[in-house]
């Protein structure tokens, strides 16, 4: 997936996550019933990347995210006519054949010399950085990110798109952490999961290997 030109995608500065003691991913999966895991995949195609937890509103139910090759699905809790559970799915189509990647590495490095360095090596009066409507939450989650994983993930919308909605998942400690996350737009879906380690000592020894996703929406 190459860079393109355009107006610079913002890099956020880390915020602190918070841990607890829940059951992972694969749990909260199997919470769903069968026939919401199938419908899931049936619409977004095959599974490319998932994840599933309890949801904000209720902490006693699941709700999943699917990113497949075919669409994005996200599945939440809700209630049903007879006021019974039901999980409401909700799809983001993909045009056929845009989904492309890159892969976004980071290794142990030298300690920066003198002041902080800039992203990209760039001042901060040179970089055009377009606005993107993220939640201070997403923004500090991101911050963790190295900074090619947070303009890959950003450069549609602050490039024309209209960003709709957004979420993400971590799991692991202070040190280690598994993640994954999308941005969701009118024209694009962008996704990164991957996994970093080294992260509780000083930043220049953290090291990340992340895969960055896109596709475009197909009209609906």
């Amino acid at each position: 997936m190459a860079r393109r030109t355009g107006v610079e995608a913002p890099v956020h500065g880390a915020e602190p996550l918070g841990f607890v003691r829940r059951p992972g991913r694969e749990h909260w999966w199997e919470e769903l019933s069968p026939q919401v895991r199938e419908r899931m995949v049936a619409r977004a195609g095959p599974i490319v990347e998932w994840w599933a937890y309890c949801h904000p509103s209720d902490e006693r139910r699941p709700y999943a995210v699917v990113f497949g090759e075919r669409g994005l699905a996200v599945c939440t809790p809700t209630i049903n006519d007879r006021g019974g559970p039901a999980q409401r799915i909700a799809v983001v189509p993909f045009v056929p054949a845009s989904l492309r990647h890159a892969v976004v590495v980071q290794r142990p490095g030298r300690p920066p010399s003198g002041g902080p360095a800039l992203p990209g090596g760039t001042d901060p009066s040179e970089r055009a950085v377009g606005p993107v409507p993220l939640t201070e939450r997403t923004r500090g989650f991101l911050g963790h990110l190295p900074p090619e994983a947070q303009t890959r993930l950003q450069w549609p919308f602050v490039n024309g798109d209209t960003l709709d909605r957004s979420d993400h998942y971590y799991t692991g400690g202070e040190d280690a952490l598994d993640i994954w996350c999308y941005l969701a737009g009118r024209r694009w879906v962008t996704f990164v999961s991957g996994r970093g380690t080294g992260l509780s000592g000083p930043a220049h020894r953290a090291s990340w290997r992340l895969v960055c996703r896109r596709a475009e929406v197909a009209v609906r």
